[in-house]
């Protein structure tokens, strides 16, 4: 099976590109070796929280772009959002369940990089680099929509690493974060 990206190489810089954004192809045991290393240095509630806001930042960029790019809006821009990160490599993400007036949903994940890379019985949840992604790609949606101050907030609830048979993650609403 061949990737279900293009990918285009400027010949003069080398620079790689998908989709109208510069990409890295790095392997994956350097990703997530880089991932446990920092998240051992700075602990891993540190981490997570600076995982989340670049997550989500990074997240909210790529849908801007990918709207610009294929003139969707809407919930399309979120689903083609998963369909790329299951096309890059991550893992394989599902929409499970979203109740979009109430700002919530259900995303699960098989194959994450970071369960596949995690030895089986692991103490704690290892995919949550991916909750950022799911906040701001949602939050991009909510404010094109031009639903602010609609703010939410993503949790992985299970995890493959830890037994369960896939990654779970919980999208919800902020208390208090009108429509």
């Amino acid at each position: 099976m061949l990737p279900s990206v293009d990918i285009n190489v400027d010949e003069a810089t080398g620079i790689w590109e998908t989709d109208g954004l510069p990409m890295l192809y790095i392997p994956r045991h350097f990703m997530v070796n880089v991932h446990k290393e920092v998240e051992s240095a700075l602990g891993l509630s540190r981490y997570r929280d600076v995982l989340y806001q670049a997550g989500a930042k990074s997240a909210y960029y790529w849908c801007r772009k990918q709207a610009e790019t294929y003139d969707i809006s809407g919930f399309p821009v979120f689903e083609h959002y998963l369909e790329r990160l299951t096309a890059r490599g991550w893992g394989q993400f599902k929409l499970e369940r979203v109740a979009e007036d109430l700002g919530s949903a259900e995303i699960a994940v098989q194959n994450s990089i970071y369960a596949l890379e995690s030895p089986s019985g692991a103490d704690h949840a290892t995919c949550y680099m991916f909750e950022g992604f799911f906040a701001g790609g949602l939050q991009y949606l909510f404010d094109e929509q031009g639903r602010k101050p609609f703010k939410v907030e993503c949790r992985e609830v299970q995890c493959e690493a830890m037994g369960f048979e896939c990654c779970r993650f919980e999208i919800t609403r902020v208390q208090g974060a009108n429509t």
